[in-house]
């Protein structure tokens, strides 16, 4: 059996590494947003401006266009308007389209266009914050703080349930001397037909890219060792947070966040967490 996510996450890592991906595709995720980890298990819980913790990010840049089309492993064939083709049977002669093969099990056809970033500017004033809001029993070793986003206009997501899958798109633009590319699938397709697909998505407006940071483990191991457990409330009584463990953070905000990896099973929905 094919997991949809395993195979678009193969997909992706290659171009993409360690960054986070949105599954389902159409999940929000933005800057400044506050996730809780357990197990395998991330689920929303919240912002850091629900937390009092403010934060600045930069205007969206533009990053171009992706696509991964299962390392050559599709054949393509384009369909013009009024044409008459017997590979085609979910169109008709009067829709443009385009046939997918895919040649092999786990193969994913990945289209994003229209590609914009934006994250945090700098993270040493996140460093501060989440060594202030831990010391005062307000964050955590589970929480995740969003610090980056890549945003798509639109995008195509296709992916093989087993080897010979196919799809039929149907297409806006009709075919004419201007070739079409695979990029001209994002958001303008329709999926018409198909065999053997175990997941497709075709839309606009999404965010399929983010990531993340959390106080190091490291880090806390120290705290705890040197200051003993944090208590709720702590903060608002007479103890003022450790100015060293301020200073760790100002002088070198890596020794107390880290940027773990996301897990390798596909993500539950679930609800927000308090």
């Amino acid at each position: 059996m094919v997991h949809a996510f395993a195979v678009y996450r193969d997909a992706m890592r290659e171009a993409w590494g360690d960054w986070w991906l949105a599954w389902p595709l159409l999940q929000k995720v933005a800057v400044g947003d506050v996730l809780h980890a357990s197990r395998a298990s991330v689920r929303p819980a919240g912002t850091l401006a629900d937390r009092r913790i403010a934060f600045a990010e930069t205007a969206p840049e533009a990053r171009g266009a992706f696509v991964h089309d299962a390392g050559g492993g599709i054949d393509l064939r384009f369909k013009a308007s009024g044409a008459t083709d017997p590979l085609f049977s979910a169109l008709a002669d009067a829709d443009a389209g385009v046939l997918l093969r895919f040649a092999r099990q786990r193969a994913a056809l990945v289209v994003y266009r229209g590609l914009t970033g934006s994250g945090m500017p700098d993270t040493r004033a996140l460093a501060g914050a989440l060594v202030r809001s831990y010391w005062e029993g307000r964050w955590d070793a589970g929480l995740l703080a969003v610090t980056e986003v890549v945003r798509a206009d639109s995008a195509a997501v296709l992916v093989a349930a087993e080897a010979g899958a196919s799809a039929e798109l149907r297409l806006s633009t009709s075919v004419g001397a201007e070739p079409l590319q695979l990029l001209d699938l994002a958001g303008s397709a329709q999926v018409a037909g198909g065999r053997h697909l175990g997941f497709q998505w075709i839309g606009e407006t999404l965010t399929p890219l983010y990531r993340v940071v959390r106080l190091r483990d490291t880090w806390l191991g120290g705290v705890r060792e040197e200051y003993g457990p944090v208590q709720p409330g702590r903060g608002l009584d007479a103890e003022p947070v450790p100015p060293l463990l301020l200073e760790q953070a100002g002088d070198d905000p890596s020794a107390v966040l880290e940027a773990p990896p996301q897990p390798v099973a596909e993500p539950e929905p679930a609800g927000d967490v308090p």
